[in-house]
């Protein structure tokens, strides 16, 4: 089984997750999703946030949620994302370079030099951080 390079389970998983499946949790992501993290991780060559709970940050819902987690609680109507499907996460530059890691991913997408992700969302849509996932798209920067 391929374990991320650069990010543990718990900076992937929320904490529901974690407290259902603890370290098995690596099971819930296809392996190309996983190096595709350590490639983009690579590329921008600092670090790189996902969730920081485990360490007393307040991110815990950026990579895969499930349905007890709050952000999906509070959602009126359906909710189909692909954080629910391991498939999606929101990303942080550990230097505040949100902007360049969003160029930095959508020309890794754009080389094909990532195998599962193919779409990150337009930055004006996302305050902070850079989404990223695989869903099926002909759209590389999308607009949700």
């Amino acid at each position: 089984m391929y374990k991320c390079k650069y990010f543990g389970i718990k900076e992937l998983v929320s904490k529901q997750v974690y407290k259902k499946f603890g370290e098995t949790a690596w099971m819930c992501f296809d392996p190309d999703v996983k190096e595709d993290l350590d490639t983009i991780r690579e590329a921008n060559g600092a670090g790189i946030i996902i969730n920081n709970w485990a360490t007393g940050g307040t991110l815990s819902q950026c990579g895969f949620r499930c349905n007890l987690d709050t952000l999906v609680i509070s959602t009126t109507g359906l909710y189909c994302s692909s954080h629910m499907m391991g498939k999606g996460f929101d990303l942080h530059d550990s230097l505040g370079r949100n902007s360049r890691l969003h160029n930095i991913v959508t020309e890794l997408i754009k080389q094909k030099k990532v195998k599962a992700f193919r779409r990150v969302e337009a930055l004006n849509s996302t305050p902070g951080w850079v989404h990223v996932d695989s869903f099926d798209s002909d759209q590389i920067v999308f607009v949700p």
